[in-house]
């Protein structure tokens, strides 16, 4: 009960955090910081499971996994994806874009218990190939994110939708 009071305390404390600054800071900056952490918290701990190493160290990356998906990915997603849309496809993109996430989480949470009951895999990477296999595609999301989303901090609807046709 209290591992999961304090999961909860912590992503709600990182998600309002992100209320906080995430009109401050910017959209894309938050989501850069919150995939790197996200990659170095899935790394470390595929790293910490490999080498048996359990210890402190799941929680530690756990709960810094937690808050830095809380900081970013979370909530600063739907932001952007409510700004990007031209106005007169939004409502049929953020369908299309909601679907989208939802396959991906389930696509997450199927391959991640075939990963994780292989026993290939369990003998040569005492289950860290998961965490390593999600940490090397959030890589790729600050690769994605750093390349071809824009900022739309302080920008209208209007300015955002000149952007992708200009």
């Amino acid at each position: 009960m209290l591992q999961t009071v304090v999961v909860g305390a912590v992503n709600l404390c990182f998600t309002v955090l992100a209320i906080w600054t995430v009109d401050r800071i910017g959209r894309k900056p938050l989501m850069l910081v919150g995939y790197t952490g996200m990659a170095v918290s899935l790394i470390a701990w595929g790293l910490v499971l490999c080498y048996e190493r359990m210890e402190v160290w799941v929680v530690v990356f756990v709960l810094s996994y937690v808050a830095c998906f809380a900081l970013s990915v979370g909530p600063v997603t739907w932001v952007i994806l409510s700004e990007i849309f031209p106005t007169r496809v939004r409502g049929r993109a953020m369908a299309i874009a909601t679907v989208c996430l939802w396959v991906a989480n389930f696509v997450v949470t199927q391959t991640f218990t075939i990963m994780d009951d292989s026993p290939w895999l369990v003998e040569r990477f005492h289950h860290g190939f998961p965490f390593w296999l999600y940490g090397a595609l959030s890589v790729v999301a600050i690769v994605f994110l750093a390349r071809c989303v824009p900022e739309t901090k302080g920008k209208t609807l209007e300015e955002i939708e000149r952007g992708w046709v200009g």
